[in-house]
């Protein structure tokens, strides 16, 4: 990457860690049915327990979009936990009686949040060149910052065991915050708040229309990480529809996604 810049915005997931989850299976639900039951005495089968999880999510999402206007809104998981508990006793002596509000952010919440992440998970890899690359960075005095859309609940221990959480001058995660990329706010918020110059950084991502999307609406500098081996077409389109191509702002894109080519020549 020829230019240079002072501050280094990164995605995670497709970008910095090659994670695969489902959420699908079965035996996330089975397990998950069996853990609230035993745990708080909500009684679920997996497929109530599945289709009443999504339900809550979209009821969650509704609700805060309608509060804080945003068109793309990033709920807490916790909360969607906090409700299904709630509703799950059959038996009056199950019911659990607490604030929401402080259950939802209990070590008790967090941990069930960590098992429903870890059952759903089969892979956890940091790409090649990362540790690499964020090395190079930290040494020659850059800022790096991390822009995900993600489950705070879910993605702190993750970036602990990447070993990565150490590299960032700053975290912001859309849970936190309520909003998610490609929402303008999301970015500017990260901006704001760490007292950065647009001209001086650029976003790095693997999602043309979250990462690159986002830095354009913000007016800074971008480079698309190719790690889930798009098409020329395919990239070429969505460049086009976003109204991106044959902007100032279009951006770097490595074609083979290894992240070393965004460090400076």
């Amino acid at each position: 990457m020829k230019k240079e810049f002072d501050n280094y915005i990164f995605d995670l997931y497709g970008t910095l860690i090659d994670i695969h989850t489902d959420e699908e299976q079965p035996e996330l639900w089975e397990k998950m049915a069996l853990y609230l039951e035993k745990e708080y005495g909500s009684k679920y089968t997996s497929k109530s327990l599945r289709k009443r999880y999504l339900e809550i999510c979209k009821d969650e999402e509704n609700k805060l979009q309608k509060k804080n206007g945003a068109r793309w809104p990033e709920i807490r998981i916790e909360d969607v936990w906090v409700r299904l508990i709630l509703e799950g006793p059959e038996d009056e002596s199950d019911i659990v009686t607490c604030d929401p509000i402080a259950f939802a952010n209990s070590p008790e919440i967090r941990q069930l949040c960590v098992y429903f992440r870890e059952v759903s998970r089969d892979k956890l890899v940091v790409y090649e060149g990362v540790i690499e690359t964020m090395d190079k960075l930290k040494k020659s005095g850059k800022g790096i910052f991390l822009l995900s859309n993600a489950q705070r609940a879910f993605t702190e221990k993750e970036l602990e065991v990447a070993g990565l959480t150490d590299y960032f001058d700053d975290i912001f995660i859309s849970s936190d915050k309520g909003i998610k990329k490609p929402q303008r706010e999301f970015l500017e918020k990260l901006i704001k708040d760490n007292s950065l110059i647009s001209e001086k950084c650029v976003m790095i991502g693997n999602d043309l229309c979250s990462d690159v999307g986002v830095a354009f609406a913000n007016g800074i500098n971008s480079v698309f990480l190719n790690t889930y081996d798009y098409s020329d077409k395919k990239i070429d389109e969505e460049l086009t529809e976003l109204g991106i191509k044959g902007s100032k702002f279009m951006p770097l894109i490595v074609e083979d996604g290894d992240i070393r080519r965004i460090l400076p020549d």
